[in-house]
């Protein structure tokens, strides 16, 4: 099926707008239906719980249809029906998953709307957040699809000029050669030390025997 001209499309949006909804008897659970027919091939019906929120509505325009229910979300397909208006022997075709196109075009027919009814702005709202979805699936999608960028080459590391060389011991640091008149002058001043020590322990004893 082609796709209907963008003339047809403001047409027939601009007639669902100037519509005055019908609402029909509320059933046994409470539920009742509230319709908007253009006769320019748009058509919205709203199914309205006993609080007044809206648990599911179905927007025709021109042959295609979208769907939207609480908790389940939005669903596509197309529409034979036998002039503009909703007939008995319409049937709906169902898409086996829902088409991106569909939503994209019905949200496009309805985001200039700024009237105050409120069916219309609640399938308005729907078919905005779904477009707004689809935008950020298709750019997580194109940044999915990229190829990955080539991995940068390892840098190679250098061997510290410190760490020993497996299989080979490490080298032993040289011993500083002795000095021998350091070595000298540390001996002389050792035998001081001794020599003080004994002389004191000698004082020490002669003033303890004099005590006594």
């Amino acid at each position: 099926m082609s796709e209907p001209s963008s003339e047809r499309v403001k047409a027939a949006v601009l007639a669902l707008y100037e519509a005055r909804p019908v609402e029909g008897p509320p059933g046994d659970d409470g539920q009742r239906s509230v319709w908007h027919l253009s006769p320019q091939g748009a058509e919205l019906l709203s199914f309205v719980d006993r609080e007044g929120r809206v648990q599911r509505q179905e927007l025709t325009l021109l042959g295609e249809h979208c769907v939207w229910m609480s908790g389940v979300g939005l669903r596509t397909g197309r529409v034979e029906q036998v002039g503009a208006a909703r007939t008995e022997e319409s049937v709906v075709h169902p898409d086996a998953q829902p088409v991106p196109a569909r939503m994209l075009r019905a949200a496009l027919a309805l985001e200039d709307y700024q009237g105050e009814d409120r069916y219309i702005l609640h399938i308005q709202r729907v078919l905005a957040l779904a477009r707004q979805g689809l935008v950020l699936a298709g750019g997580a999608a194109s940044v999915t699809s990229a190829p990955p960028a080539p991995a940068a080459p390892a840098p190679v590391s250098t061997p510290q000029a410190s760490a020993p060389v497996a299989g080979t011991s490490p080298s032993l640091p040289t011993p500083a050669p002795v000095d021998p008149i350091m070595l000298s002058r540390q001996r002389t001043e050792g035998l001081t030390m001794l020599i003080v020590l004994g002389l004191g322990l000698l004082v020490g004893v002669a003033l303890l025997l004099w005590l006594i």
